[in-house]
């Protein structure tokens, strides 16, 4: 096929075309067409386009804004970014007409390869996705490391390159995070911003001064990222999410107000602000940010129904009541059938009925809650919390206390979760019971860890294998264990020996762990060495067939 004069020569590359209007995916093939590109998949819906992302290693993904059913191009990016469906150098593009600049520009922070406005001409497009190319270019030594989650293979790449180009020393920034490699992070950004003035790098260094938890330090470079970028508006999340860290409820809030402002069509940043409205006893500001922050989740890919529950409160502060009862309803729709999502129905029908005075069917409601929330294997803490808030308003201490502690072992490390359970005591009148229970959650993984790293320090891989398997029973669902867990289990595997039980369970600690959290760093890095423990041993991927058994493997059921 002969290349358009002024284009770039793309043959071999493969894109995938995303958009419901055939007439638009036939012209965009045409600009792809002009710069050599064959390999297009076309897609229409949402659905098949991440089925496909989930397949193939695409080169170039241009998706329409509008996906239709209130689904766009920007949560589709979110959506990859989330999961990693995107090799480091792929180009995603978003096209949009005009009339839709608001809502992109709300989401430039989740930082697309580039917007293609319509009407666009040849020249246009072939511009656009040249300098797209060009940027991204930088990245393709560390596409299948960082796929695989092969992560330090990838900074061993990056590390190849000298000078380090600006794309691949973002990428080893972002990669070093992955790991929770917080100090290593910390000291490059530090190299970074010795050698010049660079907003991503100072919100990098930021991030990890947050990670490990020096707050003061954090706190004055997102204000400064803040004052000198004020466009930047990742850096007014960070300062919000520093400034509740450090207690001040209220300045969070104000800085979430002015992000809002400048970004409203962000899901999560509603709910903060919504949250911490609660919190500081304003329910009408809080009222209206939730139901932004409803309105916004109802077209992201993954969805939380716990926000739900928390604008059903901030109605039910209000007085209205019936407000309440149409998000229980609105729940139904949008969660057909999901138990979880049957729970948070159930709990905002009980407060509803509760403030009717209509105490059976309110006690009958919080009941058939709790049955379904205790039945689950991995309950979502923030359902846990909503639970432990309605075992609070009908006075059963014990019970709203056991929610809190069983949703603080789920995500010991979860900051944002921390604070969420110190406005919960702050709104009930004891806010000194937060910190205890914060803390005693902490302290239970810490002696988890130390117990289990004492036996593999003494060489019993065995031992500590079997310390993490015990300490599930009871921090069952909590992240960092079921993590650890399953890195003692391969370590187990690599020194004593094949064992099919282990690793069927190392396998089953990390489906759960991605189930928790999709993006985890870690869990992408032990799924590699996952793969990598099969491989050395002959193990086909369905976990059963050896090929080849090595000598002196222990076989052991």
């Amino acid at each position: 096929m002969a290349i358009a004069a002024g284009a770039p020569n793309l043959t071999g590359q493969q894109a995938l075309v995303i958009d419901p209007n055939s007439g638009m995916r036939q012209a965009i093939g045409a600009g792809l067409n002009d710069c050599g590109v064959t390999q297009i998949d076309y897609v229409g819906r949402l659905a098949d386009a991440l089925a496909r992302l989930g397949q193939v290693p695409y080169d170039i993904v241009l998706s329409e804004f509008d996906l239709g059913g209130g689904l766009d191009g920007v949560h589709l990016f979110e959506a990859c970014q989330r999961h990693q469906l995107l090799k480091p150098s792929c180009v995603f593009m978003v096209v949009t007409g005009e009339r839709r600049s608001s809502q992109v520009m709300s989401a430039a922070e989740l930082a697309p390869d580039g917007y293609l406005l319509k009407p666009f001409s040849s020249a246009d497009f072939v511009q656009r996705l040249s300098l797209a190319l060009a940027r991204k270019a930088q990245l393709r030594p560390i596409d299948e490391a960082t796929r695989t989650g092969d992560y330090q293979s990838a900074i061993t790449a990056c590390n190849t390159q000298h000078p380090l180009p600006d794309a691949l020393a973002r990428a080893k920034g972002r990669l070093l995070t992955l790991m929770g490699e917080h100090a290593e992070a910390r000291d490059f950004y530090r190299e970074i911003l010795a050698g010049r003035d660079a907003p991503w790098a100072m919100l990098g260094l930021a991030r990890s001064q947050f990670a490990l938890k020096q707050y003061d330090e954090a706190h004055l470079l997102y204000a400064r990222i803040k004052a000198e970028h004020e466009l930047v508006i990742e850096a007014y999340d960070g300062l919000a999410r520093t400034q509740q860290a450090q207690g001040d409820a209220k300045g969070a809030q104000a800085t979430l107000a002015e992000a809002v402002q400048r970004s409203p069509l962000v899901a999560q940043r509603q709910r903060a602000l919504g949250r911490l409205a609660l919190r500081n006893g304003e329910p009408m500001v809080a009222e209206a940010a939730l139901g932004q922050a409803v309105e916004l989740a109802r077209t992201a890919i993954v969805r939380d129904p716990a926000v739900y529950a928390e604008l059903a409160r901030a109605q039910l502060a209000n007085a209205d009541v019936l407000g309440a009862q149409r998000t229980a309803a609105q729940v139904k729709r949008d969660f057909r059938h999901e138990e979880v999502a049957m729970v948070v129905c159930e709990l905002i029908e009980g407060e509803a009925f509760a403030a009717l005075k209509d105490k059976d069917k309110a006690e009958r409601a919080l009941t058939n809650a709790r049955d379904r929330l205790d039945a689950m294997t991995d309950p979502p803490a923030g359902v846990l919390l909503e639970l432990a808030q309605s075992c609070y308003a009908r006075r059963d201490a014990e019970a709203g206390e056991r929610y809190v502690k069983h949703a603080l072992r789920v995500r010991t490390d979860d900051s944002e979760l921390a604070g969420t359970v110190e406005a919960l005591y702050h709104n009930i009148g004891r806010p000194e019971l937060a910190a205890p229970l914060i803390a005693a959650a902490n302290q239970d993984v810490v002696e988890v860890n130390n117990d289990a790293l004492r036996a593999a320090n003494a060489g019993d891989y065995v031992g500590a294998a079997e310390r993490f398997i015990g300490a599930l029973e009871t921090l069952p669902g909590n992240l960092q264990v079921l993590l650890n867990a399953a890195n003692a289990l391969l370590v187990c595997v690599n020194k004593a020996g094949w064992d099919v039980r282990y690793m069927e369970t190392a396998q089953r600690y990390l489906e759960r762990a991605r189930k928790l959290d999709p993006a985890n760093g870690k869990a992408r890095q032990l799924q590699d060495a996952f793969r990598r423990t099969q491989r050395r041993y002959g193990v086909d991927v369905a976990l059963g067939t050896v090929e080849t058994p090595p000598p002196n493997v222990d076989s052991r059921v």
